[in-house]
């Protein structure tokens, strides 16, 4: 049974820097995708004989990266496939009328960046007395772009997810993402495709969506 976690992180003055950045250049290709999209359509609409066609939404970034936009490639180019990505998802939300067209994201408010499997491993820290586990250390980032092992408060064990947000408001940070709940264990043949699709769905919730399931908090 997956389900919503969310937990404080405390990443030190460098990580911060480092994440902002990650957050920064996945925003700038979301961005770049909402208004390539915004005016194809709007070309569309405009140039006779092209009135009906489909306006393409594919998950392309690597037009975006060019001599002005030299800084995108001082991050990891799984973020920002990642923000094409959310750029897809949320079109595919709009196509099935759960929501509106993507629009532009701001640089005020919550701040967050999605991070996939690639870019971040959860390794068990062993207690300094007894050998047990004492919880989790969350190591993120490449060996070409570290950010390296950001301390956080796991409040209930959990699972390792596919992917995780990692969010900033106010200055503080936080960690979220869905996965499977080690205290539940689903019997095999009571998945339906019904209950599949809504564990899919919540695979790729945003983290203010993931927020407003996440169970506890601290």
């Amino acid at each position: 049974m997956l389900n919503g976690y969310q937990f404080r992180r405390y990443p030190s003055p460098e990580q911060a820097q480092i994440l902002l950045q990650w957050i920064g250049c996945q925003r700038v290709i979301y961005n770049a995708k909402v208004q390539e999209d915004r005016y194809c359509r709007r070309f569309q609409r405009q140039m006779v004989g092209t009135a009906g066609d489909k306006v393409p939404v594919d998950q392309e970034y690597s037009r975006f990266i060019t001599e002005r936009t030299a800084f995108l490639k001082q991050v990891p180019s799984q973020i920002l496939r990642n923000g094409a990505v959310k750029f897809r998802q949320a079109y595919q939300r709009f196509f099935k009328k759960l929501g509106g067209r993507p629009k532009i994201k701001r640089k005020s408010g919550k701040q967050s960046v999605w991070i996939t499997a690639e870019l971040f491993q959860f390794i068990p820290r062993i207690a300094a007395t007894g050998g047990d586990i004492a919880g989790d250390q969350l190591h993120v980032g490449t060996e070409n772009f570290p950010a390296g092992i950001i301390p956080y408060v796991a409040h209930r064990p959990h699972s390792v997810p596919s992917s995780i947000h990692i969010a900033v408001e106010g200055g503080h940070w936080r960690l979220s993402f869905a996965a499977d709940d080690p205290a539940v264990t689903m019997p095999a043949k009571t998945v339906d495709a019904a209950t599949e699709q809504i564990a899919e769905d919540l695979r790729h919730l945003s983290v203010d969506q993931l927020a407003e399931r996440t169970l506890g908090g601290d």
